[in-house]
């Protein structure tokens, strides 16, 4: 009898193959290839080598900082864990450019001789100073410490703006890029807020992607001509947003 039974199941199999039915589903390879490929994608890594280490450390509104901040030698940054309700005043920006104050904490950048964090304590005056060695950089960035709990969404938004004002007493402001940063993306590379575009040049001088540093003395030394005042201050700086992160972790590679 089971013999029987057999005979008619492989009769049937039979059937369905010879009027084209498919039994199993076939993934095409293309197909293989691709859901393998994302599949087996691994997280960004920042390169490796020699690099400069740039520690933000998020500390809670009642921290007492004790001891100076100024020494250049660190590598560390206090800022609150929380940034909410701290602004960042943008006054006398003109109506074109109309920019509000800005949420968030903020990070002075400049370039000079050598590496340095003049001022580690953002709460104090709600700004922090930091300066790069000469040179052009790659620039990785991360969140480390400890996970958030479950419900809960630790991140960091950072972004870039250029402050510039003019001889007739008109300021400036224009955003050239911004990161978000949580531990579960691992490492993000954020060169791309280190250059200012020509879309995201609001005065339309630059043709080609331009280190900010290079681009702000650009700035200062470009003739506007007699239709339009030239500009005598340019700055960047970082608006720094922080909900959660105890450590943001900033590595700068020679370029």
């Amino acid at each position: 009898m089971k013999k029987v039974i057999y005979l008619i199941i492989a009769l049937v199999i039979l059937g369905l193959i010879a009027s084209g039915c498919d039994i199993l589903p076939v993934v095409p390879t293309a197909e293989k290839a691709e859901t393998t490929s994302l599949t087996k994608a691994k997280p960004l890594k920042p390169p490796s080598g020699a690099h400069y280490n740039l520690n933000i450390i998020g500390k809670k509104s009642d921290w007492n900082a004790q001891g100076s901040f100024s020494n250049p030698d660190r590598h560390t940054m206090f800022v609150p864990q929380d940034t909410t309700g701290w602004t960042i005043l943008t006054p006398g920006d003109d109506d074109t450019t109309n920019v509000p104050d800005l949420p968030g904490i903020k990070i002075s950048m400049t370039q000079g001789a050598e590496f340095a964090v003049f001022d580690g304590n953002a709460f104090d005056d709600g700004e922090c100073a930091f300066q790069l060695a000469p040179g052009k950089y790659e620039v990785w960035i991360t969140a480390k410490a400890k996970p958030p709990k479950p419900g809960e969404d630790y991140y960091t938004n950072i972004g870039g703006w250029v402050f510039a004002a003019d001889d007739e007493g008109d300021n400036y402001y224009f955003n050239i890029g911004s990161v978000n940063v949580k531990k579960k993306l691992g490492w993000i590379d954020a060169t791309h807020i280190f250059y200012v575009s020509p879309i995201e040049d609001y005065f339309g001088i630059i043709e080609d992607d331009m280190w900010v540093f290079e681009y702000l003395s650009y700035l200062t030394e470009w003739d506007f001509g007699d239709d339009y005042p030239d500009i005598t201050d340019a700055v960047y700086f970082w608006q720094y947003d922080n909900h959660g992160n105890k450590l943001v972790k900033i590595r700068f590679y020679k370029d």
